[in-house]
């Protein structure tokens, strides 16, 4: 009598650690368990993409002859134009600095994605899948006995 007693107690201590398992925490409860504690994880984030583009100086030189002398710069903006007479002969030189093109483009995101709880219907449905594994469970203890 006394080892079918103890038998018994060791097949519902099977059942209830199988129903422990199987009434674990879910994701929900732990994301508004981290929600709790922080809740600057919901909070949207932006990401910054920075492209810089370099374009390389030019630089152009031409001669024209003339009879004359003097010496003209022209500076605008990035452009420099420097043109030299001297006696019969014309320099030019044009220089345009390189130049930095920086893009900045900001992308928001969310770092946490909060989806909503799930509705009565689904807890019960859910509940009851759990009821009918463990009630399996139970009668195949007993089966066994």
């Amino acid at each position: 009598m006394k080892m079918k007693w103890i038998k018994k107690l060791h097949h519902y201590a099977y059942l209830l650690t199988l129903t422990i398992l199987l009434t674990s925490c879910s994701a929900q409860w732990h994301l508004k368990t981290a929600v709790r504690k922080n809740p600057l994880i919901l909070e949207k984030d932006t990401l910054i993409v920075m492209d810089t583009v370099v374009s390389p100086p030019v630089a152009i030189t031409d001669t024209v002859i003339l009879k004359q002398h003097d010496t003209i710069t022209l500076v605008k903006d990035r452009l420099r134009v420097r043109i030299l007479k001297v006696n019969d002969t014309i320099t030019i030189d044009a220089i345009c600095d390189s130049d930095t093109i920086i893009s900045i483009v900001e992308i928001p995101y969310e770092k946490v994605v909060y989806i909503e709880k799930e509705s009565f219907f689904d807890k019960v449905k859910n509940l009851a899948i759990y009821l009918g594994l463990a009630f399996l469970a139970f009668r195949l203890i007993m089966r066994k006995l």
